[in-house]
């Protein structure tokens, strides 16, 4: 191996670590297959999605085609397969084996976000990375390393079936490296039953920052320490969980938390943008309405359920919000758009956007691109709201899906197909945990002290670059 290769190797493998971000051939035949898709709520048949598929002919030798999956697909395969909680992963395993004698699937589930990053570097030392990598935020970081496979000559015939928004964390430099098999996005949740007990007409949520602010307020007041007007979910360290959310509001606002790297095509800090500083004033007021202590808790679960539980009025909220409000009780929990700035413009960020992308030192290429193509099918797609309530990623899947769904899915799904303005987070030059840990504590002094927006914003630009150093 040249030194030219072994260094490319070993930076790869440094720069992943602190990355957030034979059968013989069967006689081809024509294969009729039906897929039921349900309501969940129901469990009614509303459509059926056939697909007619003809068997590619068996590899000369087995294949066992290896995938880190995420938790709810690699999970799922940990469970029986009669237990309601695996269909979608069993499901896709198996059909997708059928139709390909000769290859075996081999999901294995190594974590998410951290830990998988974690776990990746380490079989990267080893030698023993997968055949495919699942993620959501460090696709084009591991591109910009030339670690990925760029898709676009296998998906020329689909690539325009899907979101753009959905592969946007995975497009470097006019190349895709990954495409999504579920997704969602934000959108604004309401507990109507605390709205109404502080008097106010849940039927009108707030269309502006204006009106959040004034409403969320006079809830926090009529609460008097028993509800809240808002949930906000402030900084944890390097956790992007209060950034992807804040993200939306500086979408709307014009305002950017990046710009390019002229060298990569990665993300370079912006945190001093000017048009950022109304978001941050704007937070730094919503921020008093947010239930005491829970602006800096980390568990994202006991942030979210103070909502569904009667402690607050509105939140930022992600596609699966709408079965969760309604498995924690909330029986009164509705939807909107989230609410704009004056003269602001919709905008919303993908979140839980689970992207297959295929590894450069995958033993079997051709068959992990079978899958990325497998993922993309309506039929495959239609499984996706059925078992696991997430939301396809497809224009036909989407399309297909609307009609059968209740409103609030609805809304989201408008979003995805209509909205000219669907963002992944940015994707940083460098030192990926070292930028967030400057944004989030930047966040922290945003909402524990009354020192200037701006200055706080220079601060942490300094900070910022010299972490991408």
């Amino acid at each position: 191996m040249s030194k030219k290769s072994l260094l490319k190797i070993v930076t790869f493998v440094v720069l992943i670590s602190m990355v957030l971000s034979g059968c013989a051939a069967p006689t081809p035949q024509v294969v009729q297959q039906t897929v039921e898709v349900k309501v969940v709520e129901t469990k009614e048949v509303v459509k059926e999605v056939q697909v007619e598929v003809t068997p590619t002919p068996g590899p000369a030798e087995p294949v066992e085609l290896v995938i880190w999956g995420e938790g709810i697909t690699a999970g799922q395969l940990e469970l029986d397969p009669s237990d309601p909680r695996a269909e979608y992963a069993h499901a896709l395993v198996t059909k997708f084996q059928e139709e390909n004698p000769g290859i075996t699937v081999k999901f294995e589930n190594h974590g998410w976000d951290e830990e998988l990053r974690q776990n990746l570097t380490n079989a990267m030392l080893a030698g023993t990375g997968p055949d495919i990598i699942v993620g959501e935020g460090f696709f084009k970081n591991m591109a910009a390393l030339d670690a990925m496979l760029p898709l676009d000559d296998g998906i020329g015939d689909i690539v325009e079936n899907a979101i753009p928004g959905t592969y946007q964390g995975a497009y470097l430099n006019g190349k895709i490296y990954g495409l999504a098999s579920f997704t969602s996005v934000f959108g604004f949740e309401r507990n109507c039953d605390v709205i109404e007990k502080a008097g106010l007409d849940c039927s009108k949520p707030p269309a502006t920052w204006d009106d959040l602010l004034v409403q969320a307020e006079a809830i926090t007041k009529a609460g008097n320490g028993e509800y809240y007007g808002y949930t906000l979910q402030g900084p944890a360290g390097f956790s992007m969980g209060a950034p992807f959310r804040l993200y939306v509001y500086h979408l709307e606002a014009g305002a950017a938390m990046s710009k390019p790297d002229q060298a990569t095509g990665l993300d370079y800090p912006y945190f001093n943008d000017p048009a950022a500083a109304p978001v941050y004033t704007f937070l730094r007021e919503l921020a008093k309405s947010t239930p005491p202590g829970l602006l800096f808790e980390a568990d994202e679960g006991k942030v979210y359920t103070q909502l569904f539980q009667g402690t607050s009025a509105y939140q930022m909220a992600g596609g699966w919000h709408v079965s969760w409000a309604k498995d924690s009780g909330c029986t009164n929990c509705q939807y909107s758009t989230v609410p704009l700035p004056e003269n602001g413009q919709p905008a919303t960020v993908v979140v839980a956007n689970v992207i297959y992308g295929i590894m450069k030192t995958s033993k079997n290429p051709d068959a992990a691109m079978k899958w990325i193509k497998f993922t993309q099918r309506d039929d495959v797609q239609a499984l996706v709201f059925q078992a696991n309530g997430r939301i396809p990623t497809t224009r036909t899947a989407l399309e297909a899906l609307h009609p059968n769904v209740d409103p609030a899915t609805q809304a989201y799904i408008d979003t995805l197909l209509n909205s000219s303005n669907v963002n992944a987070m940015p994707q940083w030059v460098k030192n990926p945990q070292k930028v967030w840990q400057v944004y989030n504590d930047f966040l922290v002094k945003l909402f524990t002290t009354d020192e200037a927006v701006e200055v706080l914003m220079d601060e942490a630009q300094v900070l910022a670059e010299e972490a991408v150093k």
